[in-house]
């Protein structure tokens, strides 16, 4: 996978050189969590990554937890500029969300995997990344069931964490395997399993 870049480049010689190596752990970091998990993955093992001693990752970072807290503090924020990019008041609302979240998962595919991992999702780091694509849905599906397009008979917060699963496995998935389907398959297959699986029940006249 690509390195991504995570971090932007500071002012003076010493304060670049100290964000030079944040920045090397946070990208070594997010490759090997997106690689083998940030279950399996060792400290030292991000270390030997980004070449530095352990003690170095500590005088940037308290644990692994704190890496993996900030790698998911920036995929979010990644993935919030990517649809921020896209005009809410469109009338392809549901397009452009996907297409919001394939651009985020084609550009930074290892934060795409680490973020849509379900076992970094649970944790106490990754609790904000969880509410803030839940709340997201829940509010584009409480609007459209008020504008008629999707039924409203259900639970909108249990609908809202169906969808969230849904779209973090798929989306977590083609990061992986970015060469089985284009970014363009990925917007209109995921817009039409939306729009179709949640259509209005047909009324019988």
């Amino acid at each position: 996978m690509q390195e991504e870049n995570l971090a932007p480049p500071p002012g003076n010689a010493r304060s670049r050189s100290q964000q030079a190596t944040r920045e090397r752990l946070l990208t070594t970091a997010a490759e090997l969590f997106a690689l083998n998990g940030s279950k399996k993955t060792r400290t030292t093992d991000i270390a030997k990554g980004a070449g530095v001693a352990v003690g170095t990752v500590y005088l940037h970072f308290k644990d692994k937890d704190a890496l993996l807290k900030e790698i998911l503090h920036l995929a979010l924020a990644r993935l919030k500029q990517e649809i921020a990019k896209y005009s809410p008041q469109s009338e392809d609302v549901v397009t452009n969300k996907m297409a919001a979240l394939a651009a985020f998962t084609q550009h930074f595919p290892n934060l795409a995997i680490v973020l849509f991992d379900g076992s970094n999702l649970s944790t106490t780091p990754g609790k904000e990344a969880m509410d803030f694509l839940t709340s997201s849905q829940e509010r584009g599906l409480l609007e459209g069931v008020a504008k008629g397009y999707y039924r409203g008979d259900l639970h909108s917060g249990l609908a809202a964490r169906a969808m969230v699963g849904s779209l973090t496995q798929v989306l977590g998935w083609w990061a992986k395997n970015p060469e089985v389907i284009t970014k363009e398959e990925v917007i209109s297959s995921l817009t039409s399993l939306r729009l179709v699986g949640l259509q209005p029940e047909k009324k019988e006249y």
